[in-house]
């Protein structure tokens, strides 16, 4: 196969975006559009001469489809990356893998046996900043702590969606991205305690605001903490993380990332040229017959939602999950 075919589900802000990185590829063509929404899933369609398809569905059947690029909310991810793999087509789908264990699993298994290319859109495998501070973290002994904060005083642009527990998750889930790579370089956790509050919480799940805040123990050592905080009263975002380990500290407060010891602070700086994006490495993937790149990689993407779904659990459980 020299060039493929992509069926592309939704049409919203990230399909949008991901329809143009596509575009960008020599070998990959965009054939199909699928949404519910019929006005801009039309424009999408049109954008990029592909058909529009009203139900995605009917484009997992499409004989002319290839691969399917998942761009959908959080809780029709994992139905529609089962269906497409059962189809025999490869798939990338945006972060978070699953809304449910079992769904990710299934997803994971059926890519195997399928033996087709599945990959989330985590950036972290195209990321050279990301390489350059596993490669640091490597140097500097065994994990102590890490943490990551972040505070947004407004509710984005489709708060509907967003603060929204139903269709996204609670804060842990749709904030994955941030757990991932915390996953990629100290590896999964042992045991997940989650308290959060929520303002404004009416009959259908939405809110107003939230503080969500999540302590992990890794499996390898160390403990890891999450807090996220959206729509409280501040003037500005901020955000911070830190990896305190035997050797160093590596910390991000907004200024890049540096390694500060006792010696002194060190910039971290990305290491080599630019890389490919994520959905050029999911294309050189699928004409070079290579799944277990992106299957090792959605492993990771599945220990950051067993995470965030243990987080909601011990939320509404109100005790600590111990992940076996």
């Amino acid at each position: 196969m020299t060039k493929f075919q992509i069926g592309i589900v939704g049409s919203g802000g990230a399909a949008t975006s991901g329809a143009a990185q596509f575009s960008k590829i020599d070998a990959a063509n965009i054939r199909a559009v699928a949404s519910r929404n019929d006005h801009t899933g039309e424009q999408l369609a049109r954008r990029h001469g592909a058909k529009f398809i009203p139900n995605w569905r009917d484009l997992v059947q499409h004989g002319d489809v290839d691969a399917v690029a998942i761009f959908t909310h959080n809780d029709s991810h994992a139905e529609i990356a089962i269906a497409a793999l059962e189809a025999d087509k490869h798939v990338f789908v945006e972060y978070p893998l699953a809304r449910s264990i079992d769904q990710g699993q299934a997803v994971i298994r059926l890519a195997k046996s399928k033996d087709r290319v599945l990959r989330v859109s985590h950036s972290e495998p195209v990321s050279n900043m990301h390489q350059a501070i596993k490669r640091k973290v490597q140097g500097l002994g065994g994990l102590l702590w890490t943490g990551f904060w972040r505070l947004t005083p407004g509710r984005g642009a489709r708060p509907e969606i967003l603060f929204n527990l139903p269709v996204s998750g609670p804060p842990a889930h749709f904030f994955i991205y941030h757990v991932y790579p915390v996953v990629d370089l100290f590896g999964p956790a042992s045991w997940v305690e989650s308290a959060a509050v929520y303002e404004g919480m009416n009959g259908e799940g939405q809110y107003n605001r939230f503080v969500n805040a999540v302590t992990v123990g890794f499996s390898s050592g160390g403990v890891g903490q999450w807090t996220w905080a959206g729509g409280v009263e501040t003037n500005r975002p901020e955000q911070h993380c830190r990896y305190v380990l035997n050797g160093a500290t590596v910390l991000n407060d907004g200024n890049g990332w540096h390694c500060a010891a006792s010696a002194g602070v060190e910039e971290i700086r990305p290491i080599g040229a630019s890389s490919v994006s994520i959905q050029e490495l999911w294309t050189h993937e699928i004409l070079d017959g290579d799944s277990e790149t992106a299957i090792a990689d959605t492993a990771i993407a599945f220990e950051a939602i067993r995470i965030s779904l243990a987080a909601e659990q011990s939320m509404q459980e109100q005790k600590r999950i111990v992940l076996t």
